[in-house]
């Protein structure tokens, strides 16, 4: 879908886990080296943030060479995977490992920038509004995407319409980023809408009482987030 010169990436794609991964790397084929090119550009910055956050000394870290940042970037997305994989359904491995197949995409490039947003905040914005809030009674639900406008992932915005055949399943509009199988925004057919907001855990403008017991612990530890809000479709 195009108006001027903005385009949205629109599928409806079907069937198993796999299916519908090899059906998304068919469809996509000519786009997907290029989204994940862009993905890889934000590497570098992402583990320069990570590398200072646990500690690393500031000097040791400008020392690094873009490509030494790239190489312990794709160390930390294989580590995190490691630790996310007792508790991701196969179902979204099978889903990847469809979409390599489907598009000739390395599989491990398309595993670790699903694994990405695990190793960074997703800085949004969301409202929920119902009864005498809205118009007539009609709970809305927004969520914004508060990040970088121009950063080259923004290339191929996506709303995927997947109709999945396993048991138990809903079909559902993921919204998001080419490549990208975990959601940030969803919308079910049964009407159930997803967003997601940073849980900010040490920052001094936290009034204490929003935290009773204490900041909450962040653990990698456990399926992974967007994973997590797309089962919540």
């Amino acid at each position: 879908m195009q108006e001027d010169s903005n385009v949205v990436y629109i599928a409806k794609i079907k069937g198993t886990a796999y299916e519908m991964g090899e059906a998304y790397g068919q469809l996509f084929k000519d786009y997907l080296p290029q989204q994940f090119a862009n993905v890889a550009t934000l590497y570098p910055g992402t583990i320069h943030d990570l590398l200072l956050d646990f500690g690393v000394p500031a000097y040791i870290v400008a020392a690094l060479t873009e490509d030494m940042k790239v190489t312990i970037m794709n160390l930390a997305l294989d580590i995190n995977w490691e630790i996310a994989a007792p508790y991701l359904p196969q179902r979204y491995i099978d889903e990847m490992r469809g979409i390599a197949d489907g598009s000739g995409v390395d599989y491990m490039t398309i595993r670790r920038a699903n694994m990405l947003p695990e190793l960074t905040q997703a800085h949004c914005t969301v409202l929920g509004v119902w009864g005498k809030a809205s118009q007539d009674g009609t709970v809305l639900h927004l969520r914004a995407l508060d990040w970088d406008a121009y950063a080259p992932i923004n290339q191929y915005p996506t709303v995927i319409i997947y109709e999945p055949t396993e048991a138990g399943s809903k079909s559902f509009a993921n919204i998001g980023y080419l490549g990208l199988i975990g959601t940030l925004t969803a919308m079910s057919k049964i009407g159930i809408s997803a967003g997601e907001k940073v849980m900010i855990t040490d920052d001094s403008r936290v009034p204490p009482h929003f935290y009773p017991k204490g900041n909450p612990e962040i653990t990698y530890v456990g399926k992974p987030w967007m994973m997590v809000l797309r089962d919540g479709v």
